[in-house]
């Protein structure tokens, strides 16, 4: 058995439990348009649906070192609105090469080679080979210690599929991506 303090950590970074223990998380691959129409995509792994009436996810971006918003927040905060692409295990190098730092005046559609999609409600640009996504408008921004917290509402989701199969989800385990499969027979009971 191993035990952690968290209020107290020694030995151990807090990060490391939490990310190992919350599993499998989804990936908000979050794209965005600065003031200035540049397109932005980043990868973040805390996120989540919060509420279906109205339908609200909630993201959770961390400050640089130096205490600054990232791209994204900046954009968000300024232009208040946001797609999140749905992550497939056929887009995983993209993901990967879009979490680098690149400066705000590159693109990493551009460093990805990915061809942007117009969305349906928003301004910001979508992914064009992701298998879904959700366009959505700021709601709510709470800064909670050195993380901006987005609360997105949906106003426009599109999808290929939702069979497993075809969306081939993936989700983060610990500092890996994991395959989620759906599990069709439920376990045997004592």
């Amino acid at each position: 058995m191993m035990l952690f303090d968290m209020e107290k950590p020694q030995g151990f970074d807090p990060y490391e439990v939490l990310t190992r223990l919350v599993v499998p998380r989804p990936t908000a691959w979050v794209s965005t348009l600065s003031p200035e129409g540049i397109p932005n995509l980043a990868p973040f792994s805390f996120y989540n649906a919060v509420c279906d009436e109205p339908p609200v996810v909630l993201i959770s971006i961390s400050k640089r070192e130096n205490h600054q918003r990232k791209d994204t927040s900046r954009n968000i905060l300024a232009t208040r609105e946001f797609v999140i692409n749905f992550v497939s295990e056929d887009l995983l190098k993209e993901v990967e090469l879009s979490s680098r730092d690149f400066p705000p005046e590159i693109s990493e559609f551009e460093v990805c080679k990915l061809q942007e999609a117009k969305a349906y409600k928003v301004e910001a640009p979508r992914v064009a080979k992701a298998r879904a996504w959700l366009e959505c408008r700021l709601l709510k921004h709470e800064e909670l210690f050195d993380y901006d917290l987005i609360f997105g509402r949906v106003v426009f989701a599109g999808v290929e599929s939702f069979e497993v199969a075809s969306l081939k989800p993936v989700g983060r385990l610990s500092g890996k991506f994991c395959r989620i499969v759906e599990i069709n027979q439920a376990p045997n009971q004592p």
